[in-house]
């Protein structure tokens, strides 16, 4: 194989991991800035960085038909330039810059210069870092507790499809988690007929619902039933299940109101961007 085919091939390979690597980027945080009129004011957009690598900084200039475009703007990280007024015209579409943020506590500050309605749709792109734990295999579904190797209080092969099922937000992995929790119990306390146990699994079942409708108020049900049909997978999960089930018949539960959705969740939704 002569040299030319030899760097040819290199070429091709190195562009295949670019693209797989760019395709694999999710945003990390986004905000629209837009000039008004008098002295351009600097605005922030703050974000954490953990749980990402190989972040890019992506700035779209103005609208996809070239209109209000800027024609000046500073845009830093942290205190450090990364954008300057010289980097922006009304040629200028779009700008990426690979950017190095803390794992937590980062600013990113904007200052637009140009004709009032001009704007920057500015994005924190990041490559998710994700440990998952391996596939447990038939070994996760020996018993009601299954297999959680890496100690974190939730089934292996449960917290694998929860990641690679929604890897582009962490707000609805959350609210699954959140969920998956007093299913799961509930499983194990009913086939313990522990009454007392599965009646407060099934209070933290309602609030933890109530979360995951203000997160993806478009259709939790059917999130919530793929969970479910994960997590009671098996004979034995299922019996423990179908106990708990006959414990709670003729229980009420009182719902929240719709306004107080948020507070049911265990997490702050307002902290996290996706």
């Amino acid at each position: 194989m002569n040299q030319a085919v030899k760097l040819l091939l290199c070429l091709l390979f190195m562009g295949v991991v670019w693209a797989s690597q760019a395709a694999a980027l999710q945003v990390v945080a986004e905000q629209r800035f837009v000039s008004s009129q008098g002295e351009p004011v600097t605005q922030e957009l703050l974000f954490n960085g953990s749980g990402f690598a190989d972040f890019v900084l992506r700035v779209q200039n103005g609208a996809a038909d070239g209109t209000q475009r800027v024609s000046s703007a500073l845009v830093s990280l942290n205190g450090v330039k990364i954008l300057a007024p010289a980097d922006f015209n009304q040629n200028v579409q779009t700008l990426e810059r690979a950017i190095a943020p803390l794992p937590a506590g980062n600013t990113l500050s904007v200052t637009v210069r140009s004709n009032p309605g001009a704007f920057l749709v500015v994005q924190v792109l990041g490559a998710p870092t994700f440990q998952l734990p391996p596939d447990p295999g038939p070994a996760g579904d020996a018993t009601l507790e299954g297999v959680d190797s890496n100690g974190n209080g939730i089934r292996d092969d449960i917290e694998r499809w929860i990641y690679l099922t929604y890897p582009d937000s962490e707000k609805l992995r959350r609210a699954l988690i959140q969920e998956y929790y007093p299913l799961q119990n509930m499983i194990i306390h009913g086939q313990q007929q522990n009454r007392d146990a599965v009646y407060d699994d099934m209070y933290a079942m309602m609030r933890s619902g109530e979360c995951l409708d203000y997160i993806h108020p478009d259709d939790p049900h059917k999130i919530s039933a793929e969970l479910e049909a994960r997590v009671v997978n098996t004979t034995e999960r299922t019996y423990g299940y179908l106990k708990a089930s006959k414990i709670l018949g003729g229980g009420t539960f009182r719902s929240s109101p719709m306004s107080k959705l948020k507070n049911s969740c265990t997490f702050n939704p307002d902290e996290i961007f996706n």
